[in-house]
């Protein structure tokens, strides 16, 4: 690593932060931890200790630097009716999903695995052709429900109270 002569400069840690913790969540919610120990071990017999933290403010500046961690697509949310008691890790959907055709890496979002069910992200145009080909197939002893995710009872109310905002001004 050179030393420079650059003057210091302030880093936008709201924004720095904001990507710090969407990481960590999606490492403790999405990640296969079998497969985050391979990686952990592999950079620690890899990286000498001095640069282990460097590497990852340059990994964290790089990722900064493409815009954070969010996609910016058209999705929409899919619900499929498998999750953890089934031992379904993120890559797994993933290779549901490309399993189904016409899915690419790019056109997956977000992948959230909760017990009994999980919530994908996917491009607008892909999921309808998603659901028909993947809606009750036989999956890890299953029979898969494959259909287009409802908004939370919360969202749904404070939209009809909007709704009635904008009647009784009317």
């Amino acid at each position: 690593m050179a030393v420079s002569s650059h003057e210091s400069f302030d880093l936008d840690m709201p924004s720095l932060k904001v990507v710090v913790d969407e990481l960590q969540r999606r490492l403790r919610e999405d990640e296969d931890p079998v497969e985050m120990e391979e990686y952990r071990k592999a950079f620690k017999k890899l990286v000498p200790l001095f640069m282990r933290s460097y590497l990852a403010g340059y990994l964290l500046r790089q990722m900064a630097a493409k815009g954070g961690i969010r996609r910016r697509m058209s999705t929409t949310t899919l619900f499929l009716s498998i999750g953890k008691n089934r031992r379904v890790y993120p890559r797994d959907l993933v290779q549901l999903l490309f399993a189904a055709g016409q899915v690419t890496k790019a056109d997956i979002g977000d992948i959230k695995i909760l017990d009994n069910y999980s919530f994908v992200e996917i491009e607008e145009k892909a999921a309808p052709q998603v659901i028909s080909r993947l809606d009750g197939i036989q999956y890890r002893g299953r029979h898969l429900t494959v259909n287009f995710a409802k908004k939370r009872a919360a969202e749904d109310r404070s939209e009809e109270s909007s709704t009635e905002d904008a009647e009784a001004t009317s």
